[in-house]
């Protein structure tokens, strides 16, 4: 059984998902050291579910925050989601998924990024970036696999921008 119900049945139904519960309660952020963040505070507007993950230590210099929007569209028979991370003050990753299984990426900061030249890393753990794609199979109408995310992990060379 699904927990999130496919777009095309309202708008309402995904904003009464408990989001915490569906949600992967950890993430673990590899930029300039490992870091985890649990899940903090959700927040449900007109378009976008916005998700704040809260650093679980207090790092001295550390970001504080890792924060997820989530946009919602729907267009005839498609629906799209698209995807901010944000790493702090950081767009660190913008993409969008279309259904079923499509994944373009718009804009990320890690290797080989056009955008952020300096060649450093931001990735998700490999067993945090699982969890994060089994969140996005949850909806009805997606199936993601692992590969499609080579942006968001941390091997060097398995993701170049076309």
């Amino acid at each position: 059984m699904k927990h999130l119900k496919r777009f095309n049945e309202g708008f309402e139904n995904i904003y009464d998902v408990a989001w915490e519960k569906v949600l992967p309660p950890t993430l673990t952020v590899l930029k300039d050291g490992e870091h985890t963040f649990k899940v903090g505070n959700i927040m449900k507007d007109a378009d976008m579910v916005q998700v704040t993950y809260v650093n679980i230590k207090d790092e001295w210099g550390v970001i504080d925050t890792l924060e997820f929007d989530f946009y919602f569209l729907k267009s005839e028979n498609t629906f799209k989601m698209d995807i901010d991370i944000t790493w702090g003050d950081l767009m660190a990753s913008e993409f969008s998924i279309i259904s079923p299984n499509k994944v373009d990426v718009i804009n990320y900061t890690s290797f080989h990024s056009k955008n952020d030249t300096s060649n450093t890393i931001f990735a998700l753990e490999e067993k945090s970036l699982q969890n994060f794609i089994e969140f996005i199979n949850k909806f009805d109408g997606f199936k993601v696999q692992r590969n499609q995310f080579n942006f968001l992990d941390s091997n060097e060379d398995s993701y170049y921008p076309s």
